[in-house]
């Protein structure tokens, strides 16, 4: 998980051109990445040697970063649903976010983070066009299951307009958040040069 540098209160991606909101700086950025390290294990912030989001840019419905982790430079892209249902239940921030790490084995990694906790063991169903794919859920964050490809999700995600993620949470509600792909490929393609 990585910074964010952005008010993810609001639906739909924040910026004068999509609905006339502002980006506005958060301190969720410091809290998603300690919790984050928490649950993985990782170093605590006195250990980690990270800089603060530098933004790439801005691509359509989608935002690019990089950042310094541990003395490696990672990029990532994150973007919010444009519609999430129902919309009468109390949600923290949602969004879907893609880190790039080159120096990692896995590379590029996928998760979506719901704003409520998900179901034990309970499976996030992501949809692009025809295409079905399973996620793992944890918490309040889904990602690709260990062991499955990021990039087949990630190659649906260029080549798709929208994609829709179905949740169950705790309580036993399912949740509908419609994201669009809309700057997709070219925020993908940012992350991977800036980081390359």
């Amino acid at each position: 998980m990585f910074p964010i540098k952005q008010n993810l209160n609001k639906p739909g991606l924040e910026k004068a051109v999509r609905g006339g909101y502002a980006l506005s700086m958060s301190k969720l950025a410091s809290l998603l990445f300690l919790m984050t390290a928490l649950s993985l294990g990782l170093p605590g912030p006195a250990h980690a040697q990270q800089s603060e989001p530098r933004a790439l840019g801005s691509f359509t419905d989608w935002l690019a970063y990089s950042w310094i982790e541990n003395g490696n430079k990672v990029c990532y892209m994150l973007s919010r649903p444009l519609k999430s249902t129902p919309q009468n239940v109390k949600r923290g921030d949602i969004y879907i976010m893609i880190a790039y790490r080159p120096q990692s084995s896995s590379k590029e990694e996928v998760s979506h983070v719901a704003g409520y906790p998900f179901k034990d063991q309970s499976t996030v169903e992501a949809m692009i066009g025809n295409a079905k794919f399973l996620l793992a859920t944890n918490g309040e964050v889904a990602w690709v299951p260990e062991g499955e490809s990021d990039a087949k999700l990630i190659n649906a995600m260029r080549g798709g307009s929208s994609m829709v993620v179905r949740g169950t949470s705790s309580r036993g509600t399912l949740t509908v958040d419609t994201y669009s792909l809309q700057g997709f490929t070219a925020a993908h393609q940012q992350i991977r040069k800036s980081c390359t």
